[in-house]
């Protein structure tokens, strides 16, 4: 899912938790992975190649998704998170959660058991009127709370 739809999500949690810092900041730095295969490949100063890149559906490098979008991690995460603080880490699960949530909904490669390639795919592509509409659902549930 796009920027947007995980900004909903964080404002969502941020909602209920009450912790709008820490629920955006879990729900949006899961895409921190995306980075390396960028730097790994040098079109991360070419925005050119990079904005090419960002609107495919397909991942052409096979690893924009790898640690950090694994539920092995996000429990990882937040075990320590809840061991160290427990109001700030279970915020920290619940918008890790809704991160992970919306990735399995798209159309891009998600290994949900990574480093285990078990590839799940969904119907829901990346920048479509589909997300579109999740992305807009997600707003409005923000603001209906």
């Amino acid at each position: 899912m796009s920027l947007g739809a995980h900004i909903a999500a964080g404002l969502i949690v941020g909602k209920i938790t009450g912790n709008y810092p820490v629920a955006l900041a879990s729900a949006i730095l899961v895409d921190i992975d995306h980075i390396i295969p960028f730097i790994k490949h040098g079109i991360i100063f070419d925005l050119k190649k990079l904005w090419k890149t960002i609107i495919r559906p397909e991942d052409p490098y096979g690893n924009q998704r790898n640690y950090l979008h694994s539920f092995f991690m996000w429990f990882a995460i937040s075990i320590i998170g809840i061991l160290v603080n427990y109001e700030v880490g279970f915020v920290i699960c619940l918008g890790y959660l809704a991160h992970l949530i919306l990735d399995l909904l798209d159309s891009s490669d998600f290994y949900p058991l990574y480093p285990y390639k078990l590839n799940i795919k969904c119907p829901i592509s990346y920048f479509s009127k589909y997300e579109l509409v999740t992305t807009v659902l997600l707003f409005l549930i923000f603001f209906l709370l």
